[in-house]
Formats: C-alpha cells, sequence, structure tokens
C-alpha cells in the first residue's frame, strides 16, 4: 500500500518520489491492446471509390435547390459542398452553404466547368451520381437522398 504520510526525518521526500516511481512503473507495465480499425493500406480509399462530377454546366448559371431523404424529411441547416472536379482523387472546395429550415440551399452563379456537389455532409446518405441542369440560366435541383449501408468498406473512408 503506498501512501504519502510524513515518513519524517531528513530524506522523507526521496521517499516520496521513490514510491510514486513505483507507482508509476506498475502502471505502465499494465497490459493494453492496440485495436485497428479499418484498411492498413493509406490509398485504401482511392483504390476502391473511383469519383466523377456529377454537375456538368455548359454555361454560367445560377444553383440552388432543396434536399430532403427518403422519407421527405428536410435537411436542414446542413452543409452543401460545390468542388471543382479536377480528377478522381482531387477536389477543390469552391463553395460551401448551408441549407434553410426548409432544405433550401443557394450556391448563387456558378461559371461553366465540371464539378462535384457534396448534398450530404457524412456518408450516411449516398451523394447523387448524376445532376441534371437545363439549359436556362438557373439550375433548380430538387434532391433525394438515399441511405448508405453502413458495412460497406467504403463506410470508412472520408467524404468526396
Amino acid at each position: 500500500m503506498f501512501g504519502w504520510g510524513e515518513l519524517g526525518g531528513a530524506g522523507g521526500g526521496a521517499v516520496k518520489i521513490i514510491l510514486l516511481g513505483l507507482w508509476f512503473a506498475t502502471c505502465m507495465n499494465s497490459q493494453a491492446q492496440l485495436v485497428q480499425v479499418g484498411p492498413t493500406d493509406p490509398h485504401f480509399c482511392d483504390k476502391i471509390e473511383r469519383i466523377k462530377p456529377n454537375l456538368e454546366l455548359a454555361k454560367s448559371m445560377v444553383v440552388r435547390g432543396k434536399i430532403v431523404d427518403q422519407s421527405g424529411a428536410l435537411f436542414k441547416n446542413s452543409r452543401v459542398e460545390l468542388r471543382i472536379y479536377v480528377s478522381s482523387g482531387q477536389q477543390r472546395l469552391m463553395k460551401a452553404v448551408t441549407t434553410d429550415s426548409n432544405g433550401h440551399f443557394d450556391l448563387g452563379e456558378i461559371e461553366a466547368g465540371r464539378y462535384r456537389l457534396l448534398a450530404s455532409s457524412n456518408r450516411v446518405f449516398q451523394q447523387p451520381e448524376s445532376i441534371e441542369c437545363s439549359e436556362k440560366s438557373l439550375c433548380d435541383i430538387q434532391l433525394v437522398l438515399r441511405v448508405n449501408p453502413t458495412d460497406m468498406p467504403e463506410s470508412l473512408c472520408p467524404i468526396k
């Protein structure tokens, strides 16, 4: 049993330090188990998931829309990102907005180009594969997101 009572006389402080050292050594020798979650390959996600642009604009237009899930529940105060598509492994954030209390978002005027629109900020919901915009000056998107299975290997990967 270790205690911190006064040991009296000179050197009492040294005894306290030795007792503390014994306690620390005992704790450090406790057994622990290291558990790894997910794959060991740092390029695992890039290998199993091929990202493609899901929004291609032939000309500059205003991009806005509404997001709901399969039950019709609104995506309130949810982050929506528009990324410039560079390659399957690289997209650059262009703009991020938050949906309002009715699930609406407005990205404003977006130049012609190839983009990746992320309508959900996590992997709980599948990202839209393809978003169609007419040749007008307004791209009004009505998205219904489906729930993702959580037992798939890619469920551990960051959202792209």
